[in-house]
């Protein structure tokens, strides 16, 4: 009897403590969760492939006016996805403004900054601190992070001459990962793919 009576103890003691995990996970999913515009963009949508159209899209600048992706079909895009709360995203944007002096205003290249899920005041204070002059744009509502699969931020598209993918880095984009991003996009894709293993800020 003693030993049935220690068995049902034990299963219930078992059973309790199934359910408090399975219940602090809930809280923790729930209540203790950051909130979104801390813990970055995370989709489960399927990213663009490399050899395929990178998709199309219009935003708005900081400034309101409209600007699309097609604009700059005949040019090699730097596309990055990035937010200023995002602390790899700030480290990366000087290379940017380097690769867009060099390269871009009105010549070959174009680095398009797209912002996720932040208001236009708070964009502007970035880009004017920062001293960036290459186009921005505001994906306020992170339908174009979501259209492109993004696991984080930053994350970067390099897309040739045509509108065409040609690599991807998941992460942040500096140095020899920038170049090989850029050279793939120049070559139409003939280049060495730079995606890179490191993971995205959360």
């Amino acid at each position: 009897m003693a030993r049935l009576r220690d068995a049902r103890v034990l299963r219930a003691a078992a059973v309790a403590a199934v359910v408090l995990v399975l219940a602090g996970l809930l809280l923790q999913r729930e209540v203790l969760a950051p909130d979104d515009g801390d813990a970055g963009v995370v989709s489960d949508g399927a990213r663009p492939a490399e050899g395929e159209l990178a998709p199309d899209f219009t935003l708005t600048t900081p400034e309101g006016e409209p600007i699309a992706l097609s604009d700059f079909r005949g040019k090699t895009v730097v596309l990055n996805f990035w937010a200023t709360w995002c602390p790899p995203c700030r480290a990366e944007m000087p290379e940017l403004q380097q690769v867009w002096e060099e390269r871009g205003e009105g010549r070959d290249l174009v680095v398009l900054a797209v912002d996720v899920e932040e208001g236009a005041d708070a964009v502007t204070e970035f880009v004017e601190n920062f001293g960036l002059t290459f186009p921005v744009a505001l994906d306020a509502d992170g339908s174009v992070a979501d259209r492109y699969g993004l696991p984080g931020l930053p994350s970067t598209f390099f897309i040739d001459a045509r509108g065409v993918l040609r690599s991807q880095v998941l992460g942040p984009v500096f140095g020899e990962l920038l170049e090989a991003g850029i050279a793939a996009a120049d070559a139409g894709g003939e280049a060495p793919s730079p995606t890179s293993a490191r993971p995205p800020a959360r």
